[in-house]
């Protein structure tokens, strides 16, 4: 934009350019971030700008009514009549109507009290990895030792049913008559 306009939106920090003036804002800047949006800026050199530390964010909001409210529209040509006995050029007294025409009531507020901090991490901790990795590692391995003494146990009970059971049998009819 700096290089574009040879100044810097109203919007963006710092002190190192001037700010726009209104003209140069609504010529320049609005057609550079229109060609930014239609992607002409895209085979540029890839921006390796971190995020910012801090960042203020204020939300804009307009709340409009009729100021003087009709009630009160009266009590303040009133009191605009005591306190100030000028009249206008013809001499009357100015009505309602051109206090809302050319009075307003302007209030500025904060409209949430609240702060907001955003902390950014690793998705994945190296600790976390390696806790992950050595508990599926254990799980792994504690399943296949309980799977090497089932193999154990099978392979003892078939030896000594196939060898001891039948040794035991064969004695057992030996000395039956």
């Amino acid at each position: 934009m700096v290089q574009e306009c040879g100044c810097r939106s109203y919007y963006l920090r710092g002190n190192q350019y001037d700010e726009c003036t209104l003209y140069k804002e609504s010529e320049c800047v609005e057609a550079v971030i229109k060609r930014y949006h239609q992607g002409e800026f895209s085979g540029l050199a890839s921006c390796t700008c971190q995020d910012p530390c801090i960042s203020e964010l204020y939300k804009a909001t307009l709340s409009t009514a009729e100021y003087p409210a009709k009630n009160y529209g009266e009590a303040l040509q009133k009191w605009m009549r005591e306190t100030n006995p000028n009249k206008n050029q013809n001499g009357s007294v100015r009505n309602v109507q051109f206090y809302r025409e050319n009075f307003m009531k302007v209030h500025i507020y904060f409209e949430i009290l609240s702060i907001k901090e955003v902390e950014k991490v690793g998705a994945y901790k190296w600790s976390n990895l390696m806790g992950d990795v050595g508990g599926q590692l254990g799980l792994f391995l504690g399943a296949n030792v309980v799977t090497i003494f089932e193999f154990v146990d099978f392979y003892l009970r078939l030896f000594y049913y196939k060898f001891v059971a039948e040794y035991v049998v064969r004695i057992v009819k030996g000395r039956k008559p």
